[in-house]
């Protein structure tokens, strides 16, 4: 397909405490609530900016989103945030996936969260239309050495790079994210995992199952990821507006949106400039 414009806009998720969310979201990351009251928390990167993440408070406890990942501007800002977690000693993971360098951490309700830069893409192997994407061990010195000041929130120009998901068929999230949403398959893992994308990006989306596969999907007043919602051009959403039409799990079509339940059984909210 041609490039598109994609971009993932916002995430809704449902978190059973509100005083550790706030610990982790606010005191740990830095994240700023801009609107809240006694059933919601609404979070932006930075001050003056549009939220991102809304939090619905009150849920029942569940296993979230296996990650949302928020991509940093370049490796110096995620240096900073890489040594205030080791400082407070929350758990870190790491890979070096050869596209990307990503930090893997858990809110305290266990839902995944991934702190990633790109590196240059024409640096990227691409072969057969599938890109590599290895899990080698992060350099933590070496990434720690490129912090230039202490963490002091997140900084301009941050977004949510990707969505990977916990599903429990392939077949149905390639038939969503490749026959509806016209992305590319782009990587692989045995028959285990599945990752998508536009314009030649790494991926967009992924979809493994190695928690849940052939699971129940997830009841909506339960714990995790509620909804998400893109961005997306006009002739993009025309396209997929046709492709829409002609699925059973669509709650909503118009000239503006459409809302289409997704094979993990959230929601999702298209719409466009």
């Amino acid at each position: 397909m041609q490039k598109v414009k994609y971009e993932i806009k916002h995430l809704t998720m449902r978190v059973v405490d509100e005083q550790r969310t706030r610990v982790f979201y606010e005191k740990v990351l830095g994240l700023v609530d801009v609107q809240s009251d006694e059933k919601e928390i609404n979070y932006a990167f930075r001050e003056g900016e549009q939220p991102f993440l809304t939090m619905l408070l009150g849920g029942k406890a569940q296993t979230g989103l296996y990650h949302m990942a928020l991509l940093f501007p370049d490796a110096t800002e995620l240096a900073s945030l890489l040594h205030r977690l080791l400082t407070l000693q929350i758990p870190v993971g790491a890979g070096d996936h050869s596209v990307s360098e990503a930090l893997y951490i858990n809110d305290f309700e266990g839902n995944g969260i991934e702190l990633y830069h790109d590196r240059d893409a024409a640096g990227w192997d691409w072969q057969d239309g599938l890109v590599t994407m290895g899990t080698d061990e992060v350099d933590g010195e070496q990434l720690l050495a490129k912090k230039q000041h202490d963490w002091a929130g997140f900084p301009v120009g941050m977004k949510i790079g990707h969505l990977h998901f916990m599903g429990n068929h392939l077949v149905t999230a390639d038939q969503f994210f490749m026959d509806f949403l016209q992305m590319d398959l782009v990587s692989k893992i045995s028959t285990s995992a599945h990752f998508y994308s536009n314009n030649h990006y790494h991926h967009h989306h992924a979809v493994n199952l190695w928690q849940s596969e052939n699971s129940k999907l997830r009841r909506l007043d339960e714990a995790g990821l509620i909804d998400w919602s893109v961005f997306v051009d006009k002739n993009y959403f025309a396209l997929l507006t046709q492709r829409a039409e002609a699925l059973d799990d669509v709650m909503l079509i118009n000239a503006q949106q459409i809302k289409i339940i997704d094979p993990m059984g959230t929601i999702l909210s298209i719409t466009h400039d």
